[in-house]
């Protein structure tokens, strides 16, 4: 599993799910301001100082939350598929090949992050609008009250498929991070634990989400910076696909642009991990406690 041992196996799969979406959410509740200031800063092009002085101007504190909603009903869909599918997989596939590789950790959590993604883009898609709406002109504005007012909306306005805007740089961001957070986060755990110096609990799950991290990090944000400029798209024509929007990036403001946003998506990535996991922990231990009784 991806926190606790493989052989918790009375854990049924759904409640894999159950957790790994209740954890997302809190972890998200912890971090979101991270992501409103990552998305405006990959659409304004400014620095965080200048990103958080305009949040602060513009609406107040208030703005680090604009699109809080929709920021829960994507953990509540993509983390419950994503953590919930890797943890499964991983517990079938120690059972059947033992200690898990590298490697294969990695193809787990992109394979994860592939499903988790495609099931969580409406909402991803409603919570970018949210937080790039300040930076349109009034008239352009969707003005979304909520998440479900937002889906409601495209699905009018677009058509179903309108939702799935973005599914395809969304799903190959979420291939990447998910199989560099999750398979790393696996991996520097099995690491730690066999210098002999740390055992399971709340340092070793901090070290292991901090390295995972910075490698999800450096591997995602550029995938992610497309991402979001294809889903906030305003021209009246048809957006670029991902490595079109990647290339134009690169070629019009420079290949560190793909990479803007770091700190704010670091300084997300990793507490956010970090919460969520340990909230995972804490969930499952509950779990177990409380309606399986102990063995023999």
């Amino acid at each position: 599993m991806l926190l606790l041992s493989s052989k918790d196996n009375n854990v049924p799969p759904l409640i894999h799910f159950v957790i790994g979406g209740i954890s997302g959410a809190m972890g998200q509740t912890v971090t979101h301001p991270f992501d409103v200031f990552k998305v405006r800063m990959q659409i304004s092009k400014t620095s965080l100082t200048q990103t958080i002085r305009d949040c602060l101007r513009e609406i107040g504190v208030r703005s680090f939350y604009i699109g809080w909603t929709a920021s829960m009903l994507r953990q509540l869909t993509y983390s419950t598929a994503r953590l919930g599918m890797y943890n499964t997989l991983y517990d079938i596939s120690q059972v059947y090949f033992g200690r898990l590789n590298y490697p294969t950790m990695v193809g787990i959590g992109m394979f994860s992050g592939i499903v988790g993604s495609f099931v969580g883009t409406p909402t991803d898609l409603v919570l970018v609008r949210m937080i790039a709406d300040v930076h349109l002109p009034p008239e352009k504005r969707r003005n979304y009250r909520n998440a479900v007012v937002g889906l409601i909306d495209i699905g009018k306005t677009e058509g179903i498929r309108g939702l799935w805007r973005g599914a395809v740089p969304t799903m190959a961001r979420a291939a990447i991070v998910n199989g560099a957070q999750l398979g790393t986060y696996s991996k520097a755990k099995l690491m730690l634990k066999d210098t002999g110096h740390f055992e399971e609990g709340v340092l070793l799950q901090f070290l292991a989400a901090m390295i995972s991290g910075f490698v999800m990090c450096s591997t995602s944000l550029p995938m992610d910076v497309a991402k979001t400029r294809i889903q906030n798209w305003t021209q009246p024509t048809k957006p670029p696909g991902i490595v079109g929007m990647l290339v134009t990036i690169a070629r019009t403001e420079g290949i560190t642009a793909l990479w803007r946003g770091f700190l704010p998506y670091y300084c997300r990535a990793a507490p956010n991990a970090t919460v969520t996991m340990i909230c995972f922990d804490q969930l499952h231990r509950l779990y177990l406690e409380l309606f399986v009784p102990p063995s023999e």
